[in-house]
């Protein structure tokens, strides 16, 4: 005898196992502030374990409420930088607003992203906190404007970790001032001639502190090469390499991330090269890269952690869906390691 595919429980019949109003049964499983007695809130809770129910969130989240669920795009797993950002989000999500994030990696590729945000939006999450992208965001950039817009006509409260040329909060430090802040050490420390390792070009960060950076140098009379990498360890490696050969006199290499920096350094060692006594070294990031690094690099402290959490509160507070906020700008300093001396 063929049998038959049971249905999933539903709150009519924990209610019916439980003994009590199908409003009751409700207001338990759903943390309805309405009081219940304490007894009938036990007996609840007993009969949906006994009959395996299961809340249908999406069904809640179409009837009003929220999910407790929020998506949270990163960039590369493999990179320290998104790790530290899931990290925070995941924990503060937990232990500040009792709910979880969904964590997607786009592994730089920007159709990946745009397809984990339609599916996001099939599961109709609460929010979404946008912390990859950069690697290349013009060429699909009218496919992502396209699908936040219809995110936020879902009622999804969108934000960014970095500026993405799309109306959503930013949670971001300030990448103008991240490279003036670091000309200036760099001027400081009395350096005349150095190599720029950057990230990917089609990144308006990048960008930003690069024009930034290289004004505040021109003005002070500092020569410099720039190459834009991928923001690996590998890339920094090959990236010194070339670097040496197009410019073996320079005195220091500033690095568009701790794993550039942290590839660079490792090669320049294994070249016999004293880093800081012959090359000083700077990062950004201030990664768990930068601690793992021989000597601990210098670098530039971004708080990564405190813009996935900003972003988090933001999305979960009761004035989420309020237009005109523009997000908040989050501090940045340098961080002062072994890898970087005064010439």
């Amino acid at each position: 005898m063929e049998q038959k595919n049971a249905k999933n429980p539903t709150l009519v019949d924990v209610a019916k196992k439980a003994g009590v109003s199908l409003s009751t049964a409700a207001r338990v499983l759903r943390n309805s502030d309405y009081a219940v007695d304490a007894k009938l809130q036990q007996k609840v809770t007993i009969a949906a374990k006994e009959v395996g129910y299961i809340p249908n969130l999406v069904a809640r989240r179409l009837r009003g409420g929220k999910q407790g669920v929020v998506g949270l795009v990163i960039g590369d797993m493999l990179d320290a930088h998104y790790g530290m950002i899931a990290e925070s989000v995941t924990k503060r999500a937990e232990t500040a607003h009792s709910t979880f994030a969904i964590v997607c990696n786009m592994q730089r590729d920007p159709l990946l992203e745009i397809k984990y945000l339609r599916k996001l939006l099939e599961y109709r999450v609460d929010g979404i906190i946008l912390a990859g992208g950069g690697f290349d965001q013009w060429t699909y950039h009218q496919e992502l404007v396209e699908t936040i817009d219809e995110l936020k006509r879902s009622g999804t409260i969108v934000v960014s970790l970095m500026p993405r040329g799309i109306e959503v909060p930013v949670f971001a430090a300030d990448s103008e001032a991240i490279g003036i802040s670091k000309a200036k050490f760099i001027v400081d420390k009395g350096h005349r001639k150095i190599g720029i390792l950057l990230g990917p070009a089609r990144n308006d960060m990048t960008k930003q502190r690069m024009q930034a950076m290289t004004s505040y140098l021109s003005g002070h009379v500092v020569d410099y090469a720039i190459a834009n990498i991928d923001s690996t360890p590998e890339a920094g490696a090959r990236g010194a390499a070339e670097m040496l050969v197009r410019n073996p006199d320079f005195s220091a290499l500033i690095c568009g991330s701790d794993a550039i920096a942290f590839g660079a350094i490792s090669y320049l060692r294994g070249e016999g090269i004293d880093v800081p006594g012959q090359i000083s070294v700077m990062g950004l990031g201030n990664t768990r890269l930068a601690t793992l690094s021989t000597p601990r690099l210098t670098t530039v402290e971004m708080n990564f952690n405190r813009a996935g959490e900003a972003a988090l509160d933001f999305i979960m507070s009761d004035n989420a869906s309020s237009a005109g906020f523009a997000g908040e700008v989050i501090g940045h300093s340098i961080v002062v390691g072994e890898t970087f001396a005064s010439h």
